[in-house]
């Protein structure tokens, strides 16, 4: 089973990389995608322990609309501040916040290193992981931080502040 996986997710990465684009313009993405998602939430300020605000410290958002219909999380619920924490390197109040959240911000986050590098070195393939780490690591993002986090909260267990 692992082995078929491990060929599909070959066979994605080849796909994907195979066109006909600039060697240059995947790490360029990399790179905006880091320096914007770590930009923005610089940008918000944490609110207490439930809410971000704009600079001028306005409340930026509101309750979920999945908890006000059903009572219940959604599976973000806390990625925001998570991001929020995060990049502040409150990494406690992030992880508890979205485990999911954290880790999606270091990948993302580490993706830019991944740019930077190949930038620097005119390397498109630098610091090229195996399409198994890849798939692993979604895998894990996926089930036991995403997914995992979420039907622990549906059951009341590390409910949000």
């Amino acid at each position: 089973m692992m082995a078929r996986l491990g060929a599909f997710a070959d066979f994605v990465t080849d796909f994907v990389t195979s066109r006909t684009a600039a060697w240059w313009v995947w790490p360029v993405i990399l790179v905006g995608l880091a320096v914007l998602s770590d930009g923005l939430s610089l940008f918000f300020q944490p609110m207490g322990a439930e809410w971000v605000a704009f600079p001028n410290g306005e409340r930026f958002g509101d309750t979920c609309a999945m908890i006000v219909t059903t009572g219940q999380p959604c599976p973000q619920c806390g990625m925001t501040r998570a991001w929020v924490h995060g990049v502040r390197l409150d990494l406690v109040s992030a992880f508890l916040y979205s485990p999911a959240g954290l880790a999606l911000l270091a990948w993302i986050n580490a993706g830019g290193i991944v740019g930077i590098a190949r930038l620097v070195t005119r390397n498109p393939r630098r610091l090229e992981p195996p399409a198994f780490l890849l798939l692993g690591w979604v895998m894990v993002w996926l089930f036991p931080l995403y997914i995992g986090t979420w039907l622990l909260r549906m059951f009341g267990v590390n409910p949000l502040p």
